[in-house]
């Protein structure tokens, strides 16, 4: 397996890498579903998971995932890529925006929340997220804008990690119970 793994080229290596980034995301975003209630509502593991039924706890669902794989895609592949960090950033913020216009879009209409389509639009989500991110790792490079977009991923991951305790009075932060 590492032979073949070796005689891939490095196009193929990060065509592997986004597509089971994809498939580890929507598998593992599921189970973070359930963690803080198997954790006894543990507070600190509340910080990485949805803690309640908004769509900002629910957008973690995917976050937390995909940050520790591009962690890990980044000691991998950062020096190999154009634009690393713009790539994670895309990634994230095309992600976390798909969710909340796509639940917030169809809500309007609905009046409630139908689980099959919530579990599409998180899927889609994630896919989207990595198309956007493999996209970006090949445009031409940016530097300043890989060293903005650091900056970027910082301000997502402290507002995650600040509002899971300290929500906002905003609809993004509401628990949703639209039956």
């Amino acid at each position: 397996m590492i032979k073949k793994y070796d005689r891939l080229t490095q196009l193929d290596k990060i065509k592997l890498f986004i597509a089971l980034g994809v498939i580890l995301t929507v598998i593992l975003g599921s189970i973070d579903h359930f963690v803080y209630a198997w954790t006894g509502r543990n507070a600190f593991i509340g910080l990485f998971v949805a803690t309640n039924e908004s769509i900002w706890e629910h957008i973690k669902l995917a976050l937390l995932p995909m940050f520790v794989i591009f962690l890990v895609g980044g000691f991998l592949f950062s020096k190999k890529v154009n634009n690393y960090f713009l790539a994670v950033y895309g990634a994230l913020s095309v992600t976390i925006l798909f969710i909340i216009f796509a639940f917030m879009g169809y809500t309007v209409f609905t009046r409630k929340s139908i689980l099959p389509l919530d579990i599409t639009i998180f899927t889609v989500a994630i896919i989207l997220g990595y198309l956007t991110a493999y996209r970006i790792l090949f445009m031409p490079k940016f530097k300043w804008l890989n060293y903005a977009a650091v900056l970027g991923i910082l301000v997502i991951v402290i507002m995650f990690l600040t509002c899971t305790y300290h929500a906002l009075d905003f609809f993004l932060f509401q628990e949703l119970y639209v039956k």
